[in-house]
């Protein structure tokens, strides 16, 4: 899909389903993306749309429809639905949230259309076939600007968490193979997995939210799952009798659910972004992160 137009800070204009794009301004893509002329204010406190911290939903975009947190699908459906809106690369925005929140407000400010490509599908056919959808992308600059922020704030947010843990030494832990106790630091508790056990899933240094990744293991375990295959067995003794003689204590380097307790992910999300926006700016590829 070609890069919309843009007027303003804004990324109007139409395209249809084929790609024909027609314009809603004069001014190019490049001759408009250092044209915020506001600083991005994300959303923090209780007041205006939402409370953040703690709110256990996220409202729709253009009505008062609310969804938990875990069904952020269930929201993009609604809006793709009942709004005809499409967010692009939701994967890579940091904080769902707050992403969400900010658009909420912006679009009370201004029309949709300042700040969305419309895209036109059955363009070729009878009129009343036709119908406009709505795409908000990081090609608008505020959006490109807005997930560039929320990355940040998260890397940040990651990094304080990180050192929070490695100087804590309150941890309080059990073995997930033996049951034995650790208290202290929770590189103790890791340290014993890996040398008793053969079970490392890294250096505890580069690990964040240590004790919802390991409640996370302990619930597959408890489930009878093993955590590299992950097939399920009958009882608990075959499942350790599966793990140990297929050497399978290691956790599955395919499932994604592991990224988020890894420092190293964040900081490569980020410069896979910076790296998107650089191809974007010099009119090269589009480099998108998996």
């Amino acid at each position: 899909m070609a890069a919309p137009e843009t007027q303003g800070a804004a990324a109007g204009g139409e395209e249809d389903c084929e790609g024909n794009h027609s314009e809603a301004g004069g001014v190019s893509y490049e001759d408009s993306k250092d044209c915020i002329l506001e600083p991005l204010s994300l959303p923090e406190s209780p007041g205006g749309t939402t409370a953040l911290e703690g709110s256990p939903s996220v409202p729709c975009i253009f009505c008062e429809e609310h969804f938990p947190m875990d069904e952020q699908d269930k929201l993009l459906k609604h809006m793709i639905i009942e709004h005809k809106m499409v967010i692009a690369d939701v994967k890579l925005v940091a904080d769902f949230q707050r992403y969400i929140l900010y658009w909420r407000k912006r679009f009370t400010e201004q029309p949709i259309t300042d700040f969305c490509s419309v895209i036109r599908i059955n363009s070729t056919g009878p009129l009343e076939e036709q119908d406009n959808y709505f795409l908000l992308c990081d090609v608008l600059p505020e959006d490109r600007l807005l997930r560039e922020e929320l990355q940040k704030q998260r890397l940040k947010e990651i990094l304080e968490q990180q050192q929070q843990e490695r100087n804590d030494n309150s941890f309080h832990g059990i073995c997930m193979f033996c049951n034995e106790e650790f208290f202290g630091n929770r590189s103790v508790l890791l340290n014993h997995m890996a040398r008793e056990h053969a079970f490392n899933i890294g250096l505890p240094d580069n690990i964040v939210n240590c004790n919802e990744f390991l409640c996370t293991l302990q619930k597959k375990l408890d489930n009878l799952q093993c955590l590299y295959c992950e097939k399920t067995f009958r009882d608990k003794n075959t499942l350790k009798d599966h793990m140990r003689k297929k050497q399978h204590r290691r956790i599955n380097p395919k499932n994604r659910e592991y990224d988020q307790f890894y420092v190293i992910n964040y900081l490569v999300r980020l410069s896979l972004r910076n790296l998107k926006f650089d191809c974007i700016s010099t009119n090269k590829i589009f480099l998108r992160a998996v």
